[in-house]
């Protein structure tokens, strides 16, 4: 079978804050960057399902990496950071579209310092599958993002805002952001972008850290010739994060799904919901991980 032709989308994100993260004390966005990480996040059908909803089951699996490589001045670096993640989704009464999509993704990004001010520049650009199937099948997309950073003089607070515009299969898709890392005190961060994420962080001991988090996905993958897969996810919750040493970390989370949405469609055309049920979810997870504080 022949390899249908590469389509190619265009993400352009404008945003004045930091998103990707490495160990620079002058560009990190928030206290830690995980070199590797797996995470298993489950939020399994609890049998109570509300009027006008379907028992759903959904699961999702990520390997994600970033590896930077600092150029000649120390300051700037080239980031890969490739993924691969896995949906898993089952609602009750729905027989169309498969029950696994997957991504697998490779964003390379060239981070600049601007002399002489408290900017940062990243640029991205990012080859991305969404399919239901790994093949020669499946449709590759090209994307990207600019990304600037400024950074207050005490180093406590960076301030994040802008836009978000990309080409999905169901459409043209643009959010505003609005994010903040805000080192608080010697225990206590607040990161994030909104409305990607958003998490508080405090130390409990040298190998404990806890708190809360609020996270979103807004994904589309091809699951036919001519239809999507679209899901809405978000999710708040509680952690623990314990170190077993230095770098080696088991995160253990807790919570429950909001507006909870999954969807199909063709393209351009108004898609038929699948009216799926807000769930408790449990996310397991385990990073090599360094921290910038």
């Amino acid at each position: 079978m022949n390899p249908k032709p590469i389509t190619f989308s265009l993400t352009i994100l404008f945003l004045l804050g930091c998103l990707v993260v490495v160990p620079i004390s002058k560009t990190a966005a928030q206290p830690y960057v995980d070199i590797v990480s797996a995470r298993l996040a489950k939020s399994p059908d609890i049998g109570f399902t509300p009027k006008a909803k379907r028992a759903t089951t959904l699961d999702y699996f990520n390997v994600s990496t970033t590896f930077p490589f600092f150029l000649e001045n120390k300051k700037d670096a080239i980031i890969l950071s490739p993924f691969f993640e896995r949906w898993s989704s089952k609602v009750e009464g729905i027989t169309i579209g498969g029950q696994f999509h997957y991504g697998v993704a490779l964003p390379v990004s060239l981070l600049t310092t601007i002399s002489n001010s408290n900017w940062t520049l990243l640029t991205t650009g990012i080859i991305r599958m969404n399919d239901r199937d790994i093949n020669f099948d499946s449709r590759w997309r090209f994307g990207g993002a600019i990304i600037a950073a400024n950074h207050l003089k005490d180093n406590n607070l960076t301030y994040k805002i802008g836009f978000y515009v990309n080409s999905e299969f169901f459409g043209l898709f643009i959010v505003p952001l609005v994010g903040i890392d805000w080192h608080i005190n010697e225990k206590t961060n607040l990161f994030g972008v909104l409305p990607a994420s958003l998490t508080l962080e405090h130390q409990l001991s040298s190998h404990f850290y806890t708190g809360a988090t609020f996270r979103t996905f807004t994904n589309s993958y091809r699951d036919s010739a001519q239809n999507y897969f679209r899901i809405d996810e978000n999710q708040l919750g509680v952690y623990v994060d314990y170190y077993i040493n230095k770098h080696i970390v088991l995160n253990i989370e807790a919570g429950h799904s909001i507006l909870r949405k999954i969807r199909s469609g063709v393209k351009h055309e108004t898609p038929y919901n699948w009216n799926a049920c807000n769930n408790p979810y449990f996310k397991f997870m385990i990073a090599y991980r360094i921290r910038t504080r």
